[in-house]
């Protein structure tokens, strides 16, 4: 599979500065929320997420910079990305990683007049409004991965379909625009492509709002009745999901690639609490959960699991954590360490909390400056926990380290926060 295991505390800084970043970013220019590549569904394995997160940190470094350049600061939204995008109305933008400052200034630095954004605006309402009074819908709206033009002709097709009695009678919970209609991932969703022609989304209003889940509903139940007491029974697998995405044949094949992995001893010998079968990622979580691509053969799910902790080295790792967080308690820095409670193999929780137990001992008179009372150790080697933690609504007292980091990393990240600096 051309995987290479790269030590994780080589790239730990760069989730510690990221973190660093996105306050300043917060402070200094008012970004509300910092996503790295927001949309991004071709991950690959789990190692491939530490370069996104070295391009996420050069791309937000020179957001920074660019934004001392910029005469303005309507834009609270920034998702660090491989483009340029101005997307749910003038407060959201991507920023493409490898841009220049320059480029960068110049995109944010380019907008419409205050009177023109307002006309945009009134557009977008005006057809809401009027879409409103053809179809029952609860929730209409574009997703931010389209740009504000397409959205606008996404809802201008949606208002010339002119519905008829009979969809009039239909209600939806919700209606997303985005590139391409998709299946969805609730029931009542109803998911279309901003060019989809008005007869397109006329053919897909008809159908019953139940009719568009039932589909998926069927997956689940056939794959559940055809494997799910066999992963109970084989590796006490607590719940097997496939992505809403997939075929019913991608995920059957990728239930069968994983039935026929269960065979293996080593790998009935490992934790399995949910695994997601889908189209691109073969991701291992924590010590429970993994998501496997359909098309991942038996013995390369075998083969790559095989990183996993054993069932018997994840107690002890859990037995550990818990004890080393009872040694933290009332500590002398003020700070009351925790593991996140996603994605966090109960190894890298106790490595962190012996190195911050160490930090503590030889830094006998540091205490945090307020507000800071919690210390929480994430795996800044996970895309999704990183975005959790730029944006978590509990960062204003709490820091975020990689759990990954260090003593150097340790010290120089909590060294920021130290009271009286």
């Amino acid at each position: 599979m051309g995987i290479v295991i790269s030590p994780s505390f080589l790239f730990a800084n760069s989730f510690n500065e990221l973190v660093q970043e996105k306050r300043i970013l917060e402070n200094q220019f008012g970004i509300e929320t910092l996503e790295c590549f927001p949309f991004i569904k071709n991950i690959g394995f789990t190692d491939d997420q530490i370069p996104l997160m070295e391009q996420c940190l050069k791309g937000t470094s020179t957001l920074k910079e660019a934004l001392s350049n910029v005469s303005h600061r309507d834009y609270k939204e920034v998702g660090i990305s491989n483009r340029f995008l101005r997307t749910a109305g003038f407060n959201t933008v991507l920023v493409d990683w490898k841009a220049s400052p320059t480029e960068i200034a110049r995109f944010l630095n380019t907008r419409l007049s205050i009177e023109q954004r307002t006309q945009f605006l009134d557009k977008i309402y005006a057809l809401k409004k009027e879409i409103a009074s053809q179809i029952r819908v609860k929730d209409l709206y574009c997703s931010k991965e389209i740009s504000n033009s397409d959205c606008l002709k996404g809802y201008e097709n949606l208002a010339a379909v002119r519905a008829t009695p009979a969809t009039k009678k239909l209600a939806w919970h919700e209606i997303m625009i985005t590139n391409s209609p998709s299946n969805p991932d609730a029931p009542r969703k109803l998911i279309l492509g901003f060019n989809n022609t008005p007869a397109e989304m006329r053919d897909r209003l008809k159908k019953d709002p139940y009719q568009s889940w039932r589909p998926q509903k069927k997956l689940y139940d056939a794959i559940q009745e055809k494997y799910g007491k066999a992963f109970k029974k084989k590796l006490q697998l607590e719940n097997f999901v496939c992505a809403a995405d997939i075929t019913l044949q991608e995920c059957e094949q990728g239930a069968t690639h994983l039935l026929e992995a269960s065979k293996s001893t080593s790998f009935r010998m490992r934790y399995w609490g949910q695994v997601v079968i889908n189209r691109y990622n073969t991701l291992i979580q924590d010590d429970f959960h993994a998501q496997i691509r359909f098309d991942l053969s038996a013995e390369q799910i075998v083969q790559y699991f095989s990183r996993k902790a054993l069932k018997t080295q994840a107690e002890k790792d859990t037995t550990l954590a818990v004890k080393l967080e009872g040694r933290t308690k009332n500590n002398p820095s003020k700070l009351r360490a925790v593991c996140d409670l996603s994605g966090l193999r109960a190894a890298l929780c106790a490595n962190a909390f012996k190195t911050f137990i160490r930090f503590v001992k030889n830094n006998r008179d540091y205490q945090a400056q307020q507000p800071w009372d919690t210390l929480m150790f994430v795996d800044g080697a996970q895309l999704d926990r990183v975005n959790f933690a730029l944006n978590s609504s509990a960062r204003t007292t709490y820091l975020y380290i990689d759990a990954n980091s260090n003593d150097e990393q340790f010290s120089n990240y909590l060294g920021k926060f130290r009271s009286g600096n």
